[in-house]
């Protein structure tokens, strides 16, 4: 027994140390990676977590077998508070999960969550309620038919104004999601509400409303010039840092050349942010001319992200001033 005992000691730390190297493994190839290709950090800040912005997660969504319609009314029902353990999201999110991939919720079930998306009061924490209704949308985009007035509702809870940021963070990027397939008269709202959102600078909805304007495919010449108006807006030092970076890189993507004299003043400024240091030098390098190398060079001597960032700005300067 005793000698059995010792067998399975044995094997376990023989687990430990064959997951430990996996680990290590995996670090390490992340880290060549990076290194391999240096690329420009997504437009996100730290922020305070009732801020914490999460990218809308897309679910392939497919119906379940028949005579599950029971079970998903009373799992509604839970995910909007009904009931016993409200305050757990685990539970609550538990629930979601079991009927994440129905496209056929029944009317009284669509309604019910449409109802809880609306709602302010809530016993979970702020961040709880952000990530849980965000799945409530997908769930709602997902259904087919699609849900009539979702867009509708979804611009009404960003004009209340009585949800957190992180809600209404949400509500920009379903909107954002939803203006190809809507029609005309329903984008124009959206649009609107995005320009909006995309105007509030100290917002850190500010910078999801600026790529989902980015993203319209339909925009006319005016909508694009009003589109470069609030991103040189969000640029300045006034703004939301979240919000600020995706402007700085958006304005770098689009040729926005007019942000270079905030860029360069930002990369002179006696306080550093590291996140904004590599957006920035990103977007010089993909703007700027031969002038701003000596200002990129001296992120040579920085950390090792900061010194990728400017190798590859100064490189992109000098291919299109053709030196070596």
């Amino acid at each position: 027994m005793k000698q059995a005992k010792h067998m399975f000691i044995i094997v376990l730390a023989a687990v430990g140390v064959i997951a430990a190297m996996m680990m290590g493994l995996k670090f390490a190839f992340s880290r060549m990676v990076s290194a391999a290709k240096p690329q420009l950090p997504a437009p996100i800040a730290p922020m305070q977590p009732a801020e914490v912005r999460v990218k809308v997660e897309e679910r392939n969504a497919a119906p379940l077998e028949n005579g599950a319609v029971v079970a998903a009314s009373d799992a509604v029902a839970i995910v909007c508070g009904n009931g016993a353990n409200v305050d757990r999201y685990e539970t609550r999110n538990g629930a979601l999960r079991s009927i994440a991939r129905r496209r056929d919720l029944p009317k009284e079930d669509v309604a019910a969550l449409m109802d809880y998306l609306a709602s302010t009061k809530d016993a979970m924490r702020v961040e709880r309620v952000a990530a849980l209704k965000n799945d409530v949308m997908n769930l709602l985009r997902n259904q087919e038919p699609p849900v009539e007035g979702l867009a509708d509702a979804l611009i009404a809870m960003f004009d209340g104004g009585a949800h957190p940021p992180a809600v209404l963070d949400y509500c920009i990027q379903h909107l954002g999601a939803m203006q190809g397939g809507l029609n005309d008269t329903a984008r124009r709202r959206v649009l609107a509400v995005l320009a909006m959102a995309a105007a509030r600078k100290g917002q850190s909805y500010a910078g999801t409303a600026l790529y989902s304007l980015a993203a319209d495919r339909r925009a006319t010449p005016q909508q694009l010039e009003e589109l470069k108006r609030l991103t040189l807006a969000l640029c300045g030092p006034d703004a939301n840092p979240a919000a600020r970076v995706a402007a700085i890189q958006l304005a770098g993507e689009r040729g926005f050349a007019e942000a270079l004299p905030v860029l360069r003043k930002a990369l002179s400024s006696p306080r550093r942010d590291a996140v904004l240091d590599i957006v920035a030098i990103g977007s010089v390098g993909l703007l700027g001319d031969s002038s701003d190398s000596p200002r990129l060079s001296h992120f040579m001597k920085c950390d090792s992200r900061r010194a990728s960032a400017a190798e590859a700005a100064i490189r992109r300067i000098n291919e299109r001033s053709g030196a070596k």
